[in-house]
């Protein structure tokens, strides 16, 4: 909060001095470190510099500052005949420094934002005007492999941390002068910089406006977590575990998203894009289909999908089975568990899943130079071990090891964690009800699926509401590249046809 004293400046002053103690007073220089005030005399001309440390390169500035010299000496040269106008040197300078971005500010509250952001802001004794020249050089980790949606064969850059960098890599692989990207900060404290990317005669005008229009509705302090955040303003997220937005670590699969007719947002400080809107079967895709010829790229498809339906209904359909031993042909007999332990069957499903769930969270977290002794020690506790004391049947332990590594065979993790809610559904209404409650557990789950809506698109299309091509034909077979010609009409983009990929 400013000083009493202090006058709450909304425009740069012509006084120096009075730009100076309102910035002092609402950065708190003085009390913060990081952010560095330097006052300068060139030419007989005042001057004070603002620079956040950590964001620049000291040579960066140094040729700066002797750029800026030179030429207030040249200035002062050629009006040496006359008094100096402070706003036309500043304008001088704007014109004359050999830096890209150069600008002038007049509001306040701008040259805050700025400063904050990182350039150097430059007030002049006289000048109603200040001078913002972007020296920035942003801290980052360099481009690296994607943690999740990994592939034999394609690219393997993925997103970083730095907005600027996430932007770049987007526009490398869509040189469309018709690719926009809107800046906008959001959080009144972190002032976070989000971008929008669409495709200006592609994307849906009315989806542009309604997400765009989210964004600058969110209030909050601060989005410091990111893509999540902002996806669950934007979506008001209550309780549905399932993703109403896509996360992807790709350029590859944000560039595609957007010429299908997509919205992209970049949040910085995030190594994700989110992609909107998004449907169920879209989680279910995989770059890697893409980077494979046309019949194996559907083939994955087809274990894609067989894993996630089985990660979230193999376990009622083996507990039902086990309920009822007499519906199990001979062939199938390895879906009976004969050993009759203390636990019920349900409750040792259930207790399977907590235990591989702790024991993927402490993998996670622990140090990596013992991350293997606890897999070892964990595999041992929750396997063998287990199953000698009569805790947890080997049958149970094999059809729940497979569930979990169904459950994260599509590259959406959200979606994987998200089925498993829908996996304790399942085996609560089995446990409960038998036959009728595995079916009651599928049409709620169905149901629940087809009231879905992601940014006004049904979450079950292409299958809900039943749509084949340009639709579910694309969910069951992935075409030659140059046979893909449309854009999902779900979207209802502003063109439907497209040149083969």
């Amino acid at each position: 909060m400013a000083d009493p004293g202090t006058q709450v400046l909304d425009r740069v002053a012509p006084d120096l001095e009075q730009n100076v103690r309102f910035v002092d007073d609402a950065l708190g220089i003085g009390t913060s470190w990081d952010i560095v005030r330097k006052p300068f005399s060139f030419g007989g001309l005042r001057m004070t510099s603002y620079v956040l440390n950590g964001y620049f390169m000291t040579i960066h500035v140094l040729v700066l500052l002797q750029n800026v010299e030179q030429l207030v000496k040249d200035y002062v040269a050629e009006h040496s005949t006359g008094p100096v106008d402070m706003c036309d040197l500043v304008q001088y300078l704007n014109t004359r420094i050999p830096f890209v971005q150069v600008q002038t500010l007049t509001d306040m509250h701008q040259v805050l934002h700025f400063i904050l952001s990182g350039p150097m802001v430059t007030f002049i004794d006289g000048c109603d005007q200040a001078l913002l020249v972007d020296t920035r050089v942003y801290p980052m980790r360099s481009i690296s492999p994607p943690q999740i949606e990994r592939v034999v064969r394609g690219p393997h850059d993925s997103f970083t941390e730095t907005m600027l960098l996430n932007v770049a890599m987007i526009r490398r692989r869509l040189r469309d002068p018709r690719l926009r990207v809107e800046l906008m900060q959001i959080g009144s404290r972190s002032q976070t910089d989000v971008s929008l990317l669409y495709i200006e005669d592609v994307t849906n005008p009315d989806l542009v406006n309604r997400i765009r229009e989210k964004l600058k509705a969110i209030q909050a302090d601060t989005v410091a977590m990111g893509e999540q955040a902002i996806v669950e303003h934007i979506s008001r997220i209550r309780w549905n575990p399932y993703p109403l937005a896509r996360y992807t670590e790709r350029p590859d699969v944000a560039a595609t998203a957007l010429i299908e007719g997509q919205v992209v947002i970049i949040v910085d400080t995030s190594p994700e894009a989110i992609i909107a809107p998004t449907t169920f079967f879209q989680h279910l895709q995989h770059p890697q289909e893409y980077h494979s010829n046309p019949l194996l790229g559907t083939y994955l498809r087809w274990i894609i999908l067989i894993a996630v339906f089985a990660s979230i209904f193999l376990p009622g359909v083996f507990l039902l089975f086990n309920a009822h031993p007499e519906w199990i042909p001979p062939r199938l007999a390895f879906f009976k568990a004969d050993r009759s332990d203390p636990l019920p069957l349900w409750t040792e499903l259930v207790l399977v899943e907590f235990a591989l769930d702790v024991m993927r969270l402490a993998v996670i977290n622990t140090p990596v130079s013992l991350a293997s002794s606890v897999s070892i020690v964990s595999a041992l506790l929750f396997g063998q071990f287990a199953s000698a004391i009569h805790l947890l049947q080997p049958e149970v332990l094999v059809y729940m090891g497979f569930v979990m590594i169904a459950q994260f065979a599509t590259s959406s993790y959200e979606l994987g964690e998200a089925n498993q809610m829908a996996r304790f559904w399942v085996i609560g209404w089995t446990a409960a009800l038998g036959w009728p409650g595995l079916v009651i557990a599928a049409l709620g789950w169905f149901i629940y699926l087809g009231c879905t809506r992601s940014f006004g698109v049904p979450y079950l299309w292409p299958l809900w509401p039943l749509t084949w091509r340009n639709g579910l034909r694309e969910v069951l077979i992935r075409a030659p590249m140059y046979r893909i010609t449309g854009r999902p009409v779900m979207l209802h983009p502003k063109t439907s046809h497209r040149k083969g990929s």
